[in-house]
């Protein structure tokens, strides 16, 4: 019992005096960090979800539908989903958009063509989505694969906080070896808060979700430098590192009971491009062999837009999933600030079009030539811009910006100097990979795509 009442005095005179005046808790170890703070465990311990790339695919109405006989195309919606199922059991996560809606709703109400009336296509959205849902669920349970459904609007992603739920959402349906079959909530999207066209939505889908592939299926086997049904001299281009150096026939839109063309396919080449995703445009009849090679295998098959190299992280990919409500041209300074990575500055701006945006509205930022740099949130309406921009012009040197700021003049304005600030904006217009990738890249090499950049977590 002495020995006992020793110890128990050592313990006293090594014990630390607590502050009374400390409101936090503390801990009595010394080395408290050490305990408190494990240190992360390695690649190797991860769980195998956190290794695996995702592919998101696309497929149109035209596709779908057979559209002759008024049906929908079976046999190819079941090679379509044992596609994915083959990706899937290979350890790949896979996102299906899938369109087909409103033409599945139309052929189940017997109607020959599109109606005009908003209430109507919502209606037809409603009758087809649930006809289109019970193929893909019977299909996929068939083959041993779970589905789900997920209907999105324009505003899901727009706001910042159901963004985040939205990708939260995708995560957890991934973490239970789910499929989501995405499309656009039809019955209650409004015109100005609808996507315009599937092909826009995969490509938002795809950033959200961090995807290394986007496959946009359509009826011809990708973009030629003319329309190859009317001109025999047209060429299939088969890579584009830079979309603004493209010269081709992109018109047509897309078939009776779909919407979009090749111009949509632009579009979402672009979006996707910035967010590090690599965008192949291909023939929906070769899905079975195409998909399976371009992500396997890494082999080249219809057209491929090469991803960025630096791709937008955390609020810049966002960003891109923000309707644009407006444009600004910069001038030559504006452009290098640009793609420097720099703040736009007022005296950058050279001129403004679009819609009249509202403060903190997406803007596309365009160069001298009408070529897109940048997306990003505006500190200043539109109208206000218009009026530095005229205002600038009845000066010394009309539209002369860098010799207004060598001079020091500011625009009478009352807010920051930025136009658009740099954490705000999102560079479209980048230096893309010089290789092509494949799913043996990420196999062991600790790629983890559900890691997110701290930017990404919302205050």
């Amino acid at each position: 019992m002495p020995l006992l009442s020793e110890l128990a005095g050592m313990v006293e005179e090594v014990r630390p005096v607590r502050d009374p005046r400390r409101r936090t808790a503390s801990c009595d170890f010394p080395n408290r960090r050490s305990i408190l703070r494990l240190p992360s465990p390695p690649d190797a311990a991860r769980p195998p979800d956190a290794l695996q790339p995702t592919v998101v695919i696309k497929v149109g109405t035209s596709s779908l539908l057979r559209q002759e006989a008024g049906t929908l195309h079976l046999s190819q919606i079941c090679t379509l989903c044992e596609t994915v199922a083959r990706l899937h059991k290979q350890g790949i996560r896979v996102v299906l958009v899938s369109s087909g809606a409103v033409g599945a709703g139309m052929f189940r109400m017997g109607l020959v063509e599109k109606p005009k009336e908003v209430a109507k296509k919502q209606a037809l959205a409603a009758v087809g989505q649930v006809h289109l849902m019970r193929y893909y669920e019977d299909i996929f349970n068939t083959i041993g694969i779970k589905c789900a459904q997920v209907l999105l609007t324009l505003e899901n992603l727009s706001n910042r906080k159901q963004y985040v739920r939205a990708r939260n959402t995708f995560s957890a349906l991934f973490e239970m070896g789910v499929v989501p079959v995405v499309n656009e909530n039809d019955t209650v999207a409004v015109e100005e808060l609808k996507f315009g066209d599937n092909d826009t939505l995969s490509a938002q889908v795809a950033a959200l979700v961090d995807a290394r592939w986007l496959f946009l299926l359509t009826d011809v086997d990708g973009l030629y430098t003319a329309n190859p049904n009317t001109d025999p001299s047209a060429t299939r281009i088969e890579t584009v590192e830079n979309i603004n150096d493209l010269d081709v026939d992109v018109g047509g839109a897309g078939s009776s009971v779909g919407t979009g063309g090749m111009i949509t396919k632009l579009t979402a080449a672009r979006i996707a491009c910035a967010a590090g995703c690599k965008t192949i445009v291909c023939l929906s009849a070769n899905l079975e062999t195409d998909v399976e090679a371009a992500v396997i295998e890494g082999k080249s098959v219809g057209t491929a837009f090469l991803p960025a190299k630096k791709a937008a992280k955390g609020k810049k990919k966002w960003i891109l999933a923000v309707p644009v409500r407006g444009e600004i041209s910069v001038d030559e300074a504006g452009e290098k600030a640009v793609l420097r990575g720099l703040p736009l500055l007022l005296t950058h701006i050279s001129g403004v079009s679009g819609e009249n945006f509202r403060v903190q509205e997406c803007v596309t930022v365009r160069d001298a030539e009408g070529n897109e740099l940048a997306r990003g949130l505006c500190n200043y309406p539109a109208t206000t811009l218009r009026d530095a921009v005229a205002s600038r012009a009845q000066r010394g040197d009309p539209g002369d910006a860098a010799r207004e700021r060598e001079l020091g003049w500011e625009d009478d304005l009352d807010g920051p100097p930025e136009c658009v600030h740099a954490n705000n904006m999102c560079v479209t217009h980048v230096e893309t990979l010089s290789r092509s990738f494949t799913f043996a890249d990420f196999q062991g090499a600790g790629y983890d795509s559900g890691a997110r950049d701290s930017s990404d977590e919302e205050r």
